[in-house]
């Protein structure tokens, strides 16, 4: 049954991270005006929720490199991977909640872990439930020690909510564990959330990949055959 579980969760999460970022904000896009209420200041935090749900289409765009004769290169990026939203004691909700729909947006698993704020990080999830997204995808664990869930096997990125001393002591946690090398994505402006403002925020949740598809071979250029009967 464990090992049926950890199939099923797989392949939940590779569905969510195929989806397309245009339909995953339409999800999060449901459960915005929700959210926004639990942030104490529903206006601001509809304009910072928008704004990066507004960034959608550009994530699902497809770049034509140049490559080989007979290949077509497509550079496109996607979510890193297992992503862990971590809201200090310092941290207010706009600022967790922020990070939280720019790593699903993103195609990230999410786990979601502010312990100072357990029931907002419940009623979040439950609104996002409540708009369909599985909880495959997103989880609370605030339940757990903090260092505890840094050693989460391939944990691949860190969302941080708070002061820079916290920002600091985690990121300092992280170079002790062992495996994939773990980025730490940090917000500590908690008035002006500056850091979600600036052009290159939601690309620190994703990686790039290049699909190479060896188009002669599929008969793609048909003319690249032809050169060698001339």
């Amino acid at each position: 049954m464990a090992t049926e579980f950890k199939k099923n969760h797989a392949q939940v999460c590779e569905s969510w991270r195929l989806l397309g970022a245009v339909n995953r904000a339409a999800y999060l896009q449901a459960a915005v005006a929700k959210l926004a209420l639990l942030t104490g200041d529903a206006n601001k935090a509809k304009r910072l929720f928008n704004h990066l749900l507004s960034a959608a289409p550009s994530l699902d765009e497809v770049h034509r490199m140049t490559g080989a004769t007979g290949e077509s290169n497509d550079l496109y990026v996607t979510g890193r991977g297992k992503t862990m939203v971590i809201g200090g004691e310092s941290a207010r909700a706009m600022a967790v909640l922020g990070q939280l729909i720019a790593a699903l947006l993103t195609g990230n698993e999410v786990i979601l872990h502010c312990p100072s704020q357990d029931e907002m990080c419940n009623e979040a999830a439950k609104i996002l439930y409540q708009a369909g997204i599985s909880d495959d995808v997103l989880s609370v664990a605030n339940d757990s020690q903090t260092i505890t869930l840094l050693y989460i096997d391939r944990l691949a990125q860190v969302a941080v909510a708070g002061s820079r001393s916290e920002v600091q002591a985690i990121s300092q946690e992280l170079a002790n564990t062992d495996g994939i090398l773990t980025q730490v994505i940090s917000v500590t402006d908690m008035e002006g959330l500056s850091e979600m403002l600036t052009p290159d925020y939601l690309h620190r949740f994703v990686t790039e990949r290049v699909k190479t598809i060896n188009t002669t071979a599929i008969g793609g250029n048909a003319s690249l055959l032809e050169l060698g009967t001339e």
